[in-house]
């Protein structure tokens, strides 16, 4: 439809290009040439009759002036005629017509005045020879003087009327004033005043006609005429001259169009059979589809072959392919490790497809209309070995899943397939592309459903583990808080201190241990901050030799300020024990695990196994195995959820996945090499930092000196006792009078009888509460400015409180921490 209204506008524009070859092609108008001349020839006679006429007039020979008055009214009428041709609007003609106007104008004005004055002197000269007869007729004969002066007068007027000079003019004024001076009686009289008044008149008149006959003469009619005719005979030719031009081309327009129709016919007789052709491909490609609908994933494969066989034939094809890349999983009803005849030709021409290094098209596929023009080298060798003359190759995509891809090949010619039968064969790809998605969801679902079974079991054993973590975290809590009271009683150089000491550092790692516990059942928020690796590595490792035998040997080669990384100890502690287990799980429980940790800088970007890593400075961790290795489908798959090579009840999955989502979330990457029967090393990048990293205080804290209070009163309400009891004695400890509570009631019954008696509250987060009639809301409506710590479960929220008059502290509580908030809260007391 798009090219619809091109079509209309160039036909149309056809058309308005040979109707301008066709009028220019014409001659000029044959009968107007005629009647042009006609008029020319016209103006020309009408104009010699006029000079004729004024000539005759002037020598009285004409009667009357009706003559002249018609050639030049003809004249003037020829003239007005004149411009109505083909080539009026040419300048040169114009201004020839323009003066002709003129012309005859003036030529009208100038015969008017000739009529008025000739007829003057025409009755001037009949009156004058009656006259001069009368005289003569009545002069006696003896009267000579009289007859002389007659004769003069007469021979004057006769000579004037040939030569009307100057000096025959002044002859005949002195003739005429010689009639009456000297005086004569026989010359006085009114004929004689008769003839010499008409003599004067002919003097005086017959040189303005004359000169006005003059003057018509001198009009350049004639000229004008010819000069007009010449100027149209000439454009007269080139018109002629011009018409034959066009219609040359119009006749060299005609053979193009003849031989253009005769083009679109042949090519319309082609288009047909292509379309023919597509029909039948179209028709091929609908097969196609129709086989796949409904179809059983154990039929798919069989349908597959069926499809490729329905394309041959079709669009030139001679041999198509289904090119299937090996880490996609076969349909069920296809063995995985079963060989096709050909598949060897099949996996070359895949290589061939994903290692390209030509040109790709838009669509990501490669096309070679000729093999024998490739470079030469090893592709064109094994293509043309396989007697392939043109090769087509569409990728079998579904937006970033890779299938595949569709092979096409001629064999008997070379071939380029037009863009349009490309698209048609890009639907059987998507077809295809579209049955494979459907066999790979099927068994993605019966792979989730496996996976939402065992992640409800995991969800429920998190829930469990993370109430067991709270309750052994209460208990940790006692432990810990009466083995730090102890350490402040005993000395510390006894051996009852470092007993005590050691106490305490295990219930430290049994906190960790907690803390991993909640990290798992997702009741714990990740706390990133700067960080050694080292001290996280090893006490990982000291729980690793803890847990397995003898047999098994970890060597560890650190190197010496290895950096600093953003991390949460615990995750990486996590990650540490993974990768170990997974080794000792690879050799048997027997061998040498080589745990590295060292720097790196990368001047540019490294491409690893399992993601990519940026140019910059890198924290390694490696961990190394001399167990049975692995092949090419587990490395792919081995940070999969769920997926082991272990047997049933000897693991999860979960661990390499924990791994990778750990390490992910540091911002690093991971980095495996294995073969099998040559052992594995997995290595961890994370980004080193910048930053100076937050000494480890659980061990410094058991010797550091804590702030310690001056007397202040702490309100205590919780409502387990034995926790109420060790934050009591904590409190008092360090230096603080300690009031403890069960009820919330009686904790605000205590307040309100003494405002000013607590410096600070201590709560648990149980009887905090929310809304108006919360304990945290009633104790600021009775003191605003009162300091609170939140006793709350360990990941159970931040540390921070909505105020800087609030803050939250974490299960289990630590006389060190403990020291720091109460000394953050509680103003130090002025000096005396």
């Amino acid at each position: 439809m798009t090219k619809f209204p091109l079509f209309l506008a160039a036909t149309t524009g056809m058309l308005v290009i040979l109707t301008i070859l066709l009028r220019l092609s014409m001659n000029p108008d044959d009968a107007e040439h005629q009647q042009t001349l006609e008029v020319l020839r016209s103006i020309d006679m009408s104009n010699a009759s006029l000079q004729r006429d004024v000539i005759q007039a002037r020598s009285a020979i004409l009667q009357n002036y009706d003559p002249l008055v018609r050639n030049l009214a003809t004249m003037q009428q020829s003239v007005i005629r004149l411009p109505r041709h083909a080539f009026a609007a040419d300048t040169q003609l114009e201004q020839v017509a323009l003066e002709l106007i003129s012309a005859t104008g003036l030529a009208g004005e100038l015969v008017e005045r000739f009529k008025s004055r000739n007829a003057i002197m025409q009755n001037s000269q009949i009156i004058f020879n009656d006259a001069l007869e009368t005289l003569k007729g009545d002069l006696p004969a003896d009267n000579g003087e009289a007859h002389i002066r007659l004769t003069g007068v007469a021979g004057s007027v006769s000579r004037f009327t040939r030569e009307p000079s100057d000096d025959n003019r002044t002859r005949l004024n002195l003739a005429l004033n010689r009639l009456l001076f000297p005086f004569a009686a026989e010359l006085q009289g009114p004929i004689t005043r008769t003839l010499t008044i008409h003599g004067r008149v002919l003097a005086s008149a017959l040189p303005v006609v004359d000169e006005i006959t003059a003057d018509l003469q001198r009009i350049p009619i004639a000229n004008l005429v010819q000069r007009y005719q010449a100027r149209y005979l000439d454009l007269y030719a080139e018109a002629s001259e011009r018409a034959a031009l066009f219609r040359l081309i119009l006749y060299s327009a005609a053979v193009v169009l003849a031989a253009y129709v005769t083009y679109l016919f042949l090519r319309l007789q082609q288009n047909a059979s292509v379309l023919r052709d597509r029909l039948a491909l179209e028709a091929a490609i609908a097969t196609v589809s129709t086989g796949f609908i409904d179809l059983k994933l154990d039929d798919l494969c069989q349908e597959i072959k069926a499809g490729l066989s329905t394309l041959v034939g079709f669009a030139g094809i001679e041999e198509a392919r289904l090119l299937r890349k090996q880490d996609e999983a076969a349909p069920e009803g296809s063995a995985r490790g079963e060989r096709e005849p050909d598949d060897v030709v099949s996996s070359s021409l895949l290589a061939i497809a994903e290692d390209w290094q030509g040109k790709r098209e838009p669509h990501g596929g490669v096309e070679v209309p000729r093999i024998s023009a490739l470079p030469i080298g090893s592709v064109r060798h094994r293509l043309s070995r396989l007697g392939y003359r043109s090769w087509l190759v569409l990728p079998v995509r579904n937006g970033e899943q890779q299938f595949g891809y569709l092979s096409f090949a001629t064999r008997s010619k070379e071939r380029k397939w037009p863009a349009d039968e490309v698209a048609l064969l890009r639907t059987a790809a998507e077809i295809f592309t579209n049955a494979l998605q459907r066999a790979h969801s099927d068994r993605e679902r019966e792979t989730l459903q496996t996976r939402l079974s065992e992640a409800q079991r995991l969800e429920s054993l998190g829930t469990l583990a993370g109430g067991i973590a709270h309750e052994y975290n209460n208990m940790l809590g006692a432990i810990l808080g009466y083995g730090e009271l102890a350490l402040t009683d005993l000395d510390a150089g006894s051996p009852t201190h470092r007993q005590v000491q050691q106490i305490v550092r295990a219930g430290m790692r049994a906190q960790n241990i907690t803390d991993q516990i909640l990290a798992f059942s997702r009741r714990r928020e990740r706390q990133y901050r700067p960080m050694r690796m080292a001290p996280a590595v090893s006490e990982a490792l000291d729980l690793v030799r803890a847990s397995f035998p003898d047999t098994l040997e970890i060597i560890t080669r650190f190197e010496e300020d290895e950096g600093v990384i953003m991390g949460d100890p615990a995750e990486l502690q996590q990650v540490v024990v993974n990768l170990c287990v997974n080794a000792v799980h690879a050799m048997d429980r027997a061998g040498v695990v080589e745990v590295v940790l060292d720097e790196i800088a990368l001047k540019r970007g490294r491409d690893l196994s399992h993601g990519r890593l940026p140019a910059g400075r890198y924290v390694r961790l490696a961990v190394s195995d001399c167990g049975h290795g692995m092949n090419s489908q587990t490395l792919r798959r081995m940070f999969e959820p769920f997926f082991t090579t272990k047997t049933v009840g000897e693991g999860t999955g979960l661990g390499l996945s924990a791994v990778h989502g750990i390490v992910t979330a540091h911002k690093g990457a991971l980095n495996v090499n294995s073969a099998t029967g040559k052992g594995t090393t997995i290595e961890a990048y994370f980004p080193r930092g910048d930053v100076l990293p937050v000494e480890d205080q659980d061990a410094a804290a058991l010797s550091q000196e804590v702030p310690r209070g001056s007397g202040q009163t702490i309100l205590v309400v919780d409502p387990a006792e034995q926790r109420r009891m060790l934050l009591e004695e904590m409190l008092a400890n360090l230096g603080y009078e300690a009031v403890g509570f069960e009820q919330k009631e009686a904790a605000l019954n205590a307040v309100g009888e003494s405002l000013d008696r607590f410096d600070l509250a201590l709560l648990d987060e149980k009887l905090v509460g929310s809304g108006p009639q919360s304990l945290r809301r009633r104790l600021r409506e009775m003191r605003q400015d009162l300091p609170i710590l939140i006793l709350a479960e360990r990941g159970s929220g931040r540390e921070g409180g909505p105020d800087r008059l609030e803050e939250r502290l974490e299960k289990p509580l630590r006389m060190e921490t403990l020291a720091l908030a109460l000394a953050r809260q509680i103003p130090a007391p002025a000096a005396s």
